[in-house]
């Protein structure tokens, strides 16, 4: 068997010696390990030999120093590592320029290093390779388990990884709050397959990925916390070739992590939980206290003077209108909203996302840059809906701006032309409604409108032909190409909803009437909810 020199030396103590000269030949395979302290041994070499030497044999030389390199080179040897000692305190210049010009590697073996500390590594490598990997793997996970044991975080991990593989290694995470060391080139991410691949087998696989412009071979581990992937450590073969090690020691480097993020991801967890709690004591306490104020908003920027706004998000399905509790990953949302303001106040109430802002200039350029991003992140199968509610003062006016910006959320559909985006300015006829919700005048003009379509139109399809008509102007065509009926049906159905309610629409007052009492009802669904 055999192995290339810069795989060798990532064997044993082996890897604390440094390359000195020469480096374009540490692809050179190594059969064997000769040390040289005799002079001529060039004569008794076979090709392919690492030689080890202190250069005692030839230290009063100066041709034969010169002329040691070009001699080794031509014999096919495959690189020389040198133990400089009281004889030669330093490496010849002589021997430097020669394997620099022949990408002859001269290594430069330590004081606390022996000629054995290589030997028997590298020998045993190249006879038992098994034998060697078991040792170098339980010598990694020591090392890497007194940096867990010490808790030293994950950039000393990476550093130590790096060292042990001789490689570039890399962090991805999928959680924002736990922070990775960033990489010094861009690097191409793992698609849907390959994340579902490492959740599956959740052990090292083997890639190729692009760093920076090169497509570069990988080894890939993934981290996981409770059975779901939260990001991966990366080996790049950046500097030397895969060792059978290297799997190894990426493997339990993965391990390690896992328990890191899992204790990061529990301080996040109960740090959200703390976070979610004022928010609810916030909008939904009618007297909230003062020591809460005081305490907890002053860590989360919220005072008693200063202006606020209220934003609801939530989701609906592209095929259908009815609304359904959002099942994104509240960490990733989370972590998208703060990129664009950091330290911004955002919970998870009801089903919708929950963020509370303090007002400054451009806050229209905010909320669009808010909507865009999630709009990115979710993609086109599911619609994001944005309320918003008015600016109000401290906690009374975060309050305030917030069922505003619920009821802007809701009512979203019964806006035309909202885009998504709905202000609670823009309810126009419903804040005036919603003024008088609680008085009997209010249900009484609704019963005597459409309440009778409301109770005989088991499938609402009368109902939503009346708001579809409304919301096109009254336009027939419009609002049968829209719901998909010849026009004829359209106006079948709009003679159907004239003979149940006693209005005849071709009249102002018989419309007028009719889209109030739409209004109406809408706005006592929303109340009911």
């Amino acid at each position: 068997m055999s192995i290339s020199l810069s795989n060798a030396m990532k064997l044993g103590k082996f890897s604390a010696c440094e390359v000195v000269a020469g480096q374009k030949g540490m692809a050179r395979v190594i059969e064997n390990i000769t040390v040289m302290e005799v002079p001529e041994i060039v004569q008794w070499l076979k090709g392919r030999e690492l030689i080890l030497t202190s250069l005692f044999a030839i230290k009063d030389d100066l041709d034969a120093q010169n002329m040691l390199v070009q001699n080794l080179h031509n014999a096919g040897a495959s690189g020389l590592a040198i133990k400089p000692s009281q004889f030669i305190k330093t490496i010849p210049k002589g021997i430097i320029n020669s394997a620099n010009k022949l990408g002859f590697p001269i290594i430069k073996i330590p004081d606390d290093v022996k000629y054995l500390d290589i030997l028997s590594p590298v020998m045993n490598h190249i006879f038992n390779e098994k034998v060697v990997l078991q040792e170098d793997v339980e010598q990694a996970t020591k090392i890497l388990d007194e940096i867990s044991l010490n808790s030293q975080g994950v950039d000393e991990l990476v550093e130590h990884v790096s060292y042990l593989t001789r490689n570039m290694i890399t962090i991805e995470s999928e959680l924002s709050f736990i922070k990775v060391p960033t990489s010094e080139k861009s690097l191409s991410p793992l698609d849907k397959d390959q994340i579902d691949d490492l959740t599956i087998i959740q052990r090292p696989i083997q890639y190729s990925r692009k760093y920076g412009e090169e497509i570069l071979s990988c080894i890939v581990a993934p981290i996981m916390v409770d059975r779901k992937y939260y990001g991966n450590i990366t080996c790049w073969e950046v500097n030397n070739e895969h060792l059978a090690t290297d799997l190894a020691i990426i493997e339990k480097a993965s391990s390690l992590l896992s328990l890191e993020f899992l204790r990061l991801k529990v301080k996040y967890d109960v740090e959200q939980q703390y976070k979610n709690e004022f928010i609810r004591e916030l909008l939904f306490s009618e007297n909230i206290k003062e020591k809460n104020v005081i305490e907890w908003g002053e860590k989360y920027g919220i005072n008693k003077q200063d202006k606020y706004v209220c934003l609801l998000f939530t989701t609906r399905s592209e095929n259908a209108k009815t609304k359904h509790n959002i099942t994104l990953n509240h960490d990733q949302i989370n972590s998208i909203i703060q990129n664009v303001i950091p330290g911004v106040l955002v919970g998870h109430i009801s089903g919708n996302i929950c963020i509370i802002l303090s007002v400054h200039q451009d806050m229209a350029q905010i909320y669009h840059e808010f909507y865009d991003r999630l709009t990115q992140y979710i993609g086109s199968m599911i619609k994001l809906y944005l309320g918003i509610g008015r600016v109000g003062t401290g906690p009374a006016g975060i309050q305030k701006s917030y069922i505003q910006a619920d009821q802007a959320l809701y009512l979203s559909d019964s806006i035309k032309d909202a885009k998504g985006i709905t202000y609670y300015d823009d309810l126009g006829l419903f804040r005036l409604i919603n003024q008088l919700k609680d008085q009997e005048e209010l249900f009484d003009f609704y019963q005597e409108t459409i309440g009778q379509l409301v109770e005989q139109d088991k499938n609402h399809e009368l109902l939503k032909t009346l708001k579809t008509y409304f919301y096109h102007d009254e336009i027939l065509k419009d609002t049968a190409n829209n719901m998909y009926i010849h026009v004829n049906t359209l106006k079948y159905r709009i003679k159907k909803i004239e003979e149940i309610t006693g209005f005849d629409m071709k009249r102002s007052e018989g419309k007028m009437n009719l889209y109030f009492g739409l209004k109406i009802y809408e706005l006592l669904f929303y109340n009911k909810r």
